[in-house]
């Protein structure tokens, strides 16, 4: 079956819902009139949940078509997640940012940024959240795909990603894993628009171990700032954490080697992977 073209499922928890909803539908190969019909709406209404305009706020809307679909309350557990999902609207809010940031600069102290991870590294990631069944972990994984696509658009952000030595050396996934995905890191820090630097562990950098942290400059010349704390992310553009999340960013990389040096020490650790 082809895939869906529907809004990226991580925009927020109304669009996942309606890419759920179109993906359950075409599977009993229901069009959207037809599953309207059966709920006393019209096809174009179906459309605009599934287009992710609005998430249903009625349950027994939402058992009614679990029930027309025949998905045994597949649908309701996910109308569920995605009523909790909104009161994470930090990560939201974070995505739009991503979308239209003209720069990118995150320090990332003990994984891959989203953004660069191959979808091998991904699933290993998303695949250690408590409770995420086989289903649950693909479509994130597709999701995250997705969210690459703004290094692939017609006006890329200019990124630079620090990472610190232990990235490399961490067994995410097996050694086959870490070797695609130092590989990958290596193909990317290829484009004129991305710039890759290692902080080594002999360093003895401080500034910012306890967390990773991302700085985006939007179109209006503001930075606002996403930073990852425990169990949840914060996004902020208030001017005195900007400013100390730009200080600390500073410091990093100032003990980051040259995009030279630390692309050779992506590539002898993923020569460690491959033995």
């Amino acid at each position: 079956m082809p895939r869906p073209q529907t809004t990226n499922p991580e925009t927020s928890p109304a669009a996942r819902f309606g890419y759920e909803l179109r993906r359950l539908r075409m599977e009993v190969r229901m069009t959207q009139s037809q599953l309207g019909r059966r709920l006393g709406y019209t096809g174009a209404a179906m459309g605009a949940i599934e287009r992710g305009l609005r998430l249903p706020q009625q349950r027994e809307l939402v058992e009614q078509c679990d029930e027309a679909l025949g998905v045994n309350g597949a649908l309701l557990q996910i109308w569920e997640q995605c009523r909790s999902d909104g009161n994470q609207r930090w990560f939201y809010e974070w995505l739009e940012v991503e979308q239209q940031a003209l720069t990118l600069r995150t320090w990332q102290p003990t994984l891959v940024p989203g953004l660069l991870q191959t979808p091998d590294y991904a699933r290993t990631m998303l695949a250690g959240r408590p409770g995420a069944s086989s289903d649950d972990v693909e479509r994130a994984v597709e999701a995250r795909l997705d969210r690459q696509a703004i290094l692939t658009r017609e006006r890329p952000p200019m990124i630079w990603a620090v990472l610190d030595e232990m990235v490399l050396q961490r067994p995410i996934g097996g050694a086959a894993v870490m070797e695609g995905q130092l590989n990958h890191l290596l193909a990317i820090a290829e484009h004129p628009r991305i710039t890759l630097q290692i902080v080594p562990l002999d360093a003895g950098c401080t500034a910012a171990l306890r967390a990773g942290f991302i700085i985006a400059q939007i179109r209006d010349g503001r930075d606002i700032v996403y930073l990852d704390t425990a169990g949840k992310g914060q996004v902020t553009a208030h001017s005195k954490e900007v400013r100390n999340i730009q200080l600390r960013y500073e410091a990093v990389r100032t003990s980051a080697l040259a995009q030279n040096a630390s692309l050779s020490l992506v590539r002898e650790w993923m020569q460690k992977w491959s033995t």
